[in-house]
């Protein structure tokens, strides 16, 4: 919220001045009663318009001007103020509307779902990223939302597949873009409003990854996951790594009987064993902390070098190469329908 506004000519026009200062807003949004009280986070445009109606201020001015710290950070015209206003409530409409509870750790909030989905997209994607990308995701994660809802009447915070946190908690990581990343955030929200994801009657699970390692492969489980060629992951950065780990480190972090122990692939596709354990390559790449499930192990004198492709599982949604695909004029129904198999999209 501002600290305090004045009213000033310029040129013959009048000018509303709304003022705010950082150290302000850091200790509002750091505090945590403060936090759990807010509504939806909202932009410069929606702060002045909240503070207009709470401050009962007259509207007879020409231009807005925002200073943040004595410095002018937006302009808002009265056209535009005008339009915000008449299409503030309809933009908030539903989904923002639509309340859910989410549990970290052992605490439980009520937020809604637009401010969710905004979060899970501010803590989980790379920047820059495609809007039509953010916009498949987007339907992911609330066709996931949706069905925990109906499963346990409550999110995760923390999962297998999404990460929330409070999209204010970004503020500060992006002082200068923040406000333009949440507009945009909003919009892809507000664009797929409603839209979810089905496979055979049934909710399907936000596989997400950030690279491929040139195809995409499936778990042998969940039959809309298809192995779908992404070639163009292999340009991505950090796609090959090679990472080394000593034979003690590998004892230790797999609790193995002995050191020396080298690594035999089992006859069971998808499984290494080390020493008489048996290890999935999820598991693996879990517990030694290394990038990729998709890797190829090299035996050393004094370890294994674990050349990774890729980054993440390797199943569903490849974020580096949906952004290839968008580039290339695919839209976000187009990207899903190209990773997945077997899906309908439906609206609430």
């Amino acid at each position: 919220m501002f600290l305090r506004y004045a009213y000033l000519k310029e040129n013959g026009k009048t000018i509303l001045c709304l003022y705010k200062t950082t150290r302000y807003e850091f200790a509002k949004e750091v505090e945590p009663k403060k936090v759990k009280k807010r509504k939806v986070p909202t932009t410069l445009e929606e702060d002045a318009i909240s503070y207009i109606k709470e401050k009962k201020l007259p509207t007879a001015f020409d231009k807005i001007y925002i200073l943040v710290d004595g410095n002018l950070v937006k302009t808002i015209s009265k056209e535009q103020f005008e339009l915000e206003e008449r299409t503030l409530y309809q933009k908030k409409q539903d989904e923002a509307t639509f309340p859910v509870l989410i549990r970290d750790k052992s605490s439980v909030q009520e937020i809604n779902l637009l401010k969710y989905l905004v979060g899970a997209l501010f803590t989980n994607c790379p920047f820059p990223m495609h809007k039509e990308t953010l916009k498949a995701i987007t339907i992911l994660y609330r066709t996931y939302a949706l069905e925990s809802l109906e499963q346990k009447g409550m999110i995760e915070a923390s999962n297998p597949y999404v990460i929330y946190k409070d999209p204010l908690l970004y503020k500060f990581t992006y002082l200068e873009t923040f406000y333009d990343m949440y507009n945009l955030l909003r919009e892809v929200v507000l664009e797929t409003q409603g839209l979810y994801l089905m496979s055979n009657g049934k909710p399907i699970k936000p596989y997400i990854h950030l690279v491929s390692s040139g195809y995409t492969k499936t778990n042998g489980i969940d039959t809309y996951l298809v192995s779908k060629q992404s070639l163009w992951d292999l340009k991505a950065k950090n796609y090959l790594q090679p990472i080394f780990i000593s034979y003690e480190e590998l004892t230790q972090k797999l609790s193995l009987e002995k050191t020396g122990v080298k690594p035999i692939f089992a006859s069971k596709p998808g499984e290494i064993t080390f020493g008489k354990k048996h290890f999935s390559l999820e598991t693996l790449a879990l517990r030694l902390h290394i990038p990729s499930t998709t890797f190829t192990c090299i035996e050393e004198k004094n370890g294994v070098t674990f050349l990774c492709r890729g980054i993440g599982n390797n199943m569903g949604l490849s974020i580096y190469g949906a952004n290839y695909l968008a580039e290339q004029g695919l839209n976000y129904s187009q990207i899903l329908a190209y990773y997945f198999q077997n899906i309908l999209l439906y609206h609430l």
